[in-house]
């Protein structure tokens, strides 16, 4: 299943974004990478231009958020 349960849309190049989507790419990464993560998030909700940008950023920083809650 991918990262917050959404269906991924990989380009037609067959490469996708060093943004980690799915359960499994989280767990490889550092409680580091994943505070940059955040921050990324956050940086991103703050310039989004629509509602439903901004529900997406919110939900990807809270499924993040809860990644850290369950290490720590």
């Amino acid at each position: 299943m991918d990262f917050l349960g959404a269906k991924l849309n990989v380009g037609r190049m067959g490469k996708r974004s060093g943004v980690p989507h799915r359960d499994e790419e989280l767990a490889e990464l550092s409680l580091e990478q994943l505070a940059a993560e955040i921050a990324r998030a956050r940086m991103r909700l703050r310039i989004s231009t629509s509602a439903k940008q901004s529900k997406a950023w919110h939900k990807r920083i809270h499924g993040l958020e809860a990644e850290v809650a369950r290490r720590g």
